[in-house]
């Protein structure tokens, strides 16, 4: 990304001394969130659910100078500029956990899980104005799937996911930059919209199987847009070769499993639903990104967990990551009875 850094800004190192100083912040948050009792974030989470609304209100009412490649999505605070969405995310998953922890057997039921239905509609609707199809659709996903692992009936679940599939359709249909995207996607070497997942390949095909070396690859000299963001996985690719794409993989698998692990031995419903939630949106964002790296869906812009540049969302990331690692020591260190009275964990 030096090069990029260079021709936007004349400071080859802009974005590494920027990411740098978001990984300090998330580091920060990251001890605060791992040191904090997550049924404090549960308590809190209606409040952060408003909040989240609000911003994304907000984010919406900028004027249209605001708005970058013609979405309004980050909101700028001094010298902090973050994406609403990565803040709505984490609501979503506070607020879905509480819900379904009060709700308990009775989330079977249809009006209690319309009222978390609709949580998740008003998030999804308002992320999708920005617009921001393909992170609107996580959310909703995540949220679905938070309900499914706490006993929401399967047949209002598959209706509303079969009845979404002719809503999306449309939706990437009737937006002219979507469906450019997927027109591109079908046709990248003969189309401007498929030129970005072409070199993409192109830059995955010139790593061979050990890559040509850290900070010597070329895809990055303006041949692919977006290296540093929504196509960190084919630099990376092109550096350290399919060998160490394998490594990354793996350290990946390892997080989710991990992730996976802490929710069945959390000490409460709320627990559990949280670290599902936050492991969930890490996997998925992790393999979407890497399949538009690797042309296997059209682009969408979603940055990789950790590792791509943007904004605040590594604070974000690491703040999440803060919370499992809470969830995991109130049973790892033997805390046996969870907060409130809940069963103890044997």
């Amino acid at each position: 990304s030096f090069a990029v850094a260079q021709l936007k800004y004349g400071v080859a190192d802009f974005y590494l001394s920027r990411q740098t100083v978001r990984a300090l912040l998330g580091i920060v948050s990251f001890i605060i969130f791992i040191n904090v009792d997550y049924h404090f974030w549960g308590r809190m989470s209606n409040l952060f659910y408003l909040g989240s609304l609000i911003l994304l209100v907000v984010v919406l009412l900028l004027p249209e100078s605001s708005a970058v490649n013609g979405a309004k999505r980050w909101i700028s605070i001094g010298a902090i500029r973050f994406q609403v969405s990565d803040v709505a995310r984490m609501a979503l998953i506070l607020v879905l956990a509480r819900s379904c922890e009060k709700a308990g057997p009775d989330i079977k039921n249809w009006p209690v899980l319309a009222r978390n239905l609709i949580v998740i509609g008003i998030t999804f609707l308002l992320v999708l104005l920005e617009p921001n199809f393909s992170t609107a659709s996580i959310l909703a996903l995540t949220g679905l799937a938070m309900l499914f692992l706490s006993g929401a009936n399967m047949v209002h679940l598959s209706g509303l996911f079969l009845g979404f599939i002719p809503v999306a359709v449309v939706l990437v249909l009737k937006s002219s930059y979507r469906f450019k995207r997927l027109i591109g996607f079908m046709n990248m070497t003969n189309s401007k919209e498929g030129y970005q997942a072409y070199q993409s390949l192109i830059g995955l095909g010139n790593g061979g199987l050990f890559g040509v070396g850290l900070g010597k690859g070329e895809q990055k000299l303006f041949y692919l847009p977006e290296p540093h963001t929504d196509f960190a996985i084919s630099i990376m690719g092109e550096e350290i070769g399919f060998v160490g794409l394998m490594i990354v993989i793996a350290i990946f698998t390892f997080i989710i499993y991990r992730g996976i692990n802490i929710a069945l031995h959390a000490p409460d419903k709320m627990g559990q639903l949280m670290a599902f939630g936050f492991t969930f949106t890490i996997a998925v964002y992790a393999l979407v990104h890497m399949m538009v790296g690797t042309a296997m869906i059209p682009t969408t812009g979603i940055p990789m967990p950790f590792l791509s540049y943007g904004g605040m969302s590594l604070v974000f990331t690491l703040s999440s990551v803060g919370i499992l690692l809470n969830i995991s020591s109130q049973v790892r260190y033997g805390l046996g009875k969870a907060v409130k009275g809940h069963k103890e964990v044997r």
